[in-house]
């Protein structure tokens, strides 16, 4: 179930699915928050957008990938007479505006100018989304500050764009998607109904079926990557041109950690941050189909919610250890009852591990890694040890 944020806790990082991320933006603007807030599309997890605030106020908004292509794009569509130089140092494209303004190649209106430039567009993204995955860390990790606005000072000139990249929803959902012609006769039967010049025709079919992003293909194109989506989406409609992720996902061989939970919201949130860390998830929200699962996978680790229909997480560890297959796998508690005599009564029916919702990411991670770390090390001090004759003559 989604549900609106409530960004003024005090945990120092929150993570919510949120069906409006204007309200979250309007939350940290009334309650005058000082951190950053990272946003995620939930059905492509490879685009992230990241915007920090200090005293409510939008002091820069980018995105966490991409950084350099979308900024060759913007710098090239709205300042063509700044051109970058060739840098291998490349950190991020907020550091680059502040590399350019320390060497005397902007001044600082300049520079703050192409800041709220690039902040613009990126908030228009995250208020196209219908839905979205927060993360928001009361940190701050800009320096220098140059810019500091009222989130209304960006957002109301762009309302107009705004509705227009929801309109290209779900088609397409951001221009970091990349795309490719999946068949020539029907991108080149519809795109005549937009462009009359066959050469036109030709250069945007080469660009396309180079798979870039939206933003790739724009610079290329000497367009709008709005303009260009426009033109796209009826083609993606049809089935004439693929949209594929940013990134395509890697292959992930790490440690298989269950999560047995009947709540939607806390496995998005689990999974969210240790696949993050390199982990898979096997997600099990029926616990009375949870030892079949278990059985099957062989996880490394099982997250459990103490409180859950049909079995609760008492039962389900004691079945757990009775197990021959699954008796040796940690268990971690991860609910929201911290009393001491849960606590106690959990570690009675063989979990390791107590985790109490809300959970800190960072007090997750340590807790899968020292129960999988322990447990591999259990593992190896009860290896038989076999005698050296027999391994001689075996």
């Amino acid at each position: 179930m989604t549900s609106t944020i409530n960004i003024a806790t005090e945990e120092k990082t929150t993570i919510q699915t949120v069906n409006s991320p204007a309200k979250v933006l309007q939350n940290i603007v009334q309650k005058k928050i000082t951190g950053r807030l990272t946003v995620a599309d939930p059905k492509d997890n490879s685009i992230y957008w990241r915007i920090y605030f200090g005293n409510g106020s939008v002091n820069f908004a980018h995105s966490a990938v991409g950084q350099k292509e979308r900024l060759e794009y913007l710098l090239h569509r709205y300042y063509p007479k700044m051109e970058m130089t060739a840098n291998n140092a490349f950190k991020s494209d907020y550091d680059e505006i502040c590399r350019y303004w320390k060497a005397g190649k902007l001044s600082l209106q300049e520079a703050r100018k192409i800041l709220f430039c690039l902040t613009q567009e990126a908030l228009v993204q995250v208020l196209a989304l219908p839905q979205a995955v927060v993360h928001f860390d009361k940190i701050v990790g800009l320096d220098p500050i140059l810019l500091s606005v009222p989130l209304k000072e960006v957002v109301l000139p762009m309302r107009g764009l705004i509705a227009q990249w929801q309109q290209l929803y779900p088609e397409i959902s951001s221009p970091f998607q990349r795309f490719s012609i999946k068949n020539l006769e029907q991108f080149a039967l519809l795109i005549r109904q937009k462009i009359q010049d066959v050469t036109s025709i030709k250069t945007l079919a080469k660009v396309i079926n180079e798979n870039p992003s939206l933003y790739e293909a724009a610079k290329q194109l000497k367009t709008d990557a709005l303009a260009l989506a426009a033109m796209l989406q009826p083609l993606v409609k049809a089935g004439a041109v693929s949209v594929s992720p940013y990134q395509t996902p890697k292959t992930n061989n790490g440690p298989i950690v269950a999560c047995i939970d009947d709540s939607k919201t806390v496995h998005r949130n689990v999974k969210l941050i240790l696949e993050a860390a390199g982990y898979r998830v096997l997600s099990i929200t029926e616990p009375a189909k949870a030892l079949t699962a278990l059985a099957r996978h062989k996880p490394a680790l099982v997250l459990m919610d103490i409180n859950m229909p049909d079995i609760n997480g008492y039962e389900l560890s004691r079945l757990l250890r009775q197990s021959t297959q699954l008796r040796h796998v940690p268990i971690v508690m991860l609910t929201g009852r911290d009393g001491l005599v849960d606590k106690l009564r959990a570690k009675a029916v063989g979990a390791q591990d107590y985790v109490t919702k809300p959970f800190n990411p960072d007090q997750l991670l340590q807790s899968v890694a020292n129960q999988i770390n322990n447990n591999q090390k259990q593992q190896v001090e009860n290896i038989p040890q076999v005698p050296a004759m027999q391994v001689a003559y075996s």
